[in-house]
C-alpha cells in the first residue's frame, strides 16, 4: 500500500497526474456521441435519403479502432468528406448479434458501407487501419453502385 502512496505522490508532483484535468487541445480529437447516430436511426436516414450507410465496427478495448476514429474519421467528418454518407459506429461487444450480421470475419476495426440498389443492398468494406484516401475510395465505390437518380 505504502508503494502505491508513494507512486501516487510521485505520479502527481512530476506532473504526470494533470492528465486528469487535461487541457483539451492536447487530447485527441473525438465525434461528439450526439453527432453520431445510434445504428438504428443511420440506418433509417441512409434508407429514406437514399445515401451510403457507413459503419465503422470497433470495440474500447481496440487500439486500432480508437486510432481509426480519431486519425482518419474525424479529420474526415471535420473536412466534410462524409457529408455523402450517413455514418454510424458500432461497438461490436455492446451488440455482438448485430456486429456478427455487419462483419465479415473477427477482425477490427471494420469500415462497412452499404448501399441501396433497386436489387438491395450492396455491401463495401475494409478491415483494419485505413488512411483517409482508403475510406475516401470506399467512399466512391459504394456511390457509383447508387442508382442514378431521376
Amino acid at each position: 500500500m505504502l508503494r502505491l502512496a508513494t507512486f501516487a505522490v510521485f505520479c502527481v508532483s512530476a506532473g504526470l497526474g494533470s492528465a486528469i484535468g487535461a487541457d483539451p487541445s492536447t487530447l485527441p480529437p473525438r465525434i461528439p456521441e450526439s453527432e453520431v447516430l445510434p445504428y438504428e436511426a443511420a440506418y433509417r436516414k441512409a434508407r429514406d435519403e437514399r445515401k451510403p450507410l457507413l459503419i465503422l465496427v470497433g470495440a474500447d478495448w481496440c487500439p486500432a479502432c480508437k486510432t481509426l476514429k480519431t486519425d482518419t474519421i474525424v479529420p474526415m467528418k471535420e473536412s466534410g468528406a462524409l457529408k455523402e454518407v450517413v455514418y454510424t459506429q458500432l461497438d461490436k461487444d455492446a451488440h455482438p448479434e448485430l456486429a456478427s450480421e455487419v462483419m465479415q470475419g473477427k477482425l477490427l476495426p471494420q469500415l462497412v458501407v452499404f448501399t441501396q440498389s433497386d436489387a438491395g443492398w450492396k455491401r463495401f468494406s475494409l478491415t483494419g487501419m485505413q488512411t483517409e484516401s482508403r475510406v475516401k475510395e470506399l467512399i466512391r465505390k459504394a456511390s457509383e453502385a447508387l442508382p442514378t437518380r431521376r
